[in-house]
């Protein structure tokens, strides 16, 4: 007559014992899911830190072209400044095989990088300048060179004015654009590669 309670009491046990395996498997799952949206977050951080730090670069590269513009039309390595594009726009020191803007993720690409000291943030700065023309070595204006310009209209009057029989002339000044390449390695493996076309007086 005694038998129904005790069988009663062990089922009661294996089924807390069930319940108390899914809650820790519950709790498991909870810590990763939140450990796992920390990481991410925190990637993202790191990611957004190094694109602002790209800004740095391309502000440091336009001081050095404003401050070199006499000297802009010849190769400068040691400075990360080169007088001409590949010929499809790749990145310095790549093979013709391999130039376009994907070899930008190879070390080769940045062997004549300028690299800047190491923000607060941990992030490091290289940039790499290349004046937007078809032919290294040669004033941006030379016969056979092929520039990516543009002019900055001066209107000038002629002498004698519109009364007088003269007439307004649009007399510009052209601009070469140079491209701005920097990219930023930060912690937890950030990196970011951004590009920016810039001018100067020339």
């Amino acid at each position: 007559m005694n038998t129904m309670p005790n069988s009663q009491r062990g089922v009661v046990l294996f089924l807390a014992l069930i319940f108390l395996v899914a809650m820790t498997l519950a709790g498991v799952a909870l810590v990763r899911s939140v450990d796992t949206g920390n990481i991410i977050a925190g990637n993202v951080a790191f990611k957004k830190s190094a694109l602002m730090s790209s800004d740095r670069g391309i502000q440091i590269a336009y001081q050095w072209l404003s401050a070199n513009q006499s000297s802009l039309n010849s190769d400068s390595p040691g400075s990360g400044y080169f007088s001409s594009l590949p010929a499809n726009g790749g990145s310095p020191g790549s093979t013709a095989d391999v130039w376009n803007d994907r070899s930008w993720v190879a070390e080769s690409a940045w062997s004549n990088a300028v690299t800047l000291a190491a923000d607060g943030a941990g992030n490091t700065t290289q940039y790499v300048i290349q004046r937007m023309c078809k032919v290294a070595g040669t004033a941006f204006d030379a016969d056979g060179q092929s520039c990516i310009k543009r002019q900055i209209a001066n209107n000038s009057q002629g002498a004698g004015g519109l009364e007088g029989g003269g007439s307004s002339a649009y007399k510009g000044q052209y601009m070469v654009y140079y491209r701005v390449t920097s990219r930023v390695k930060g912690p937890r493996n950030a990196v970011s590669i951004t590009q920016s076309t810039v001018t100067v007086n020339s």
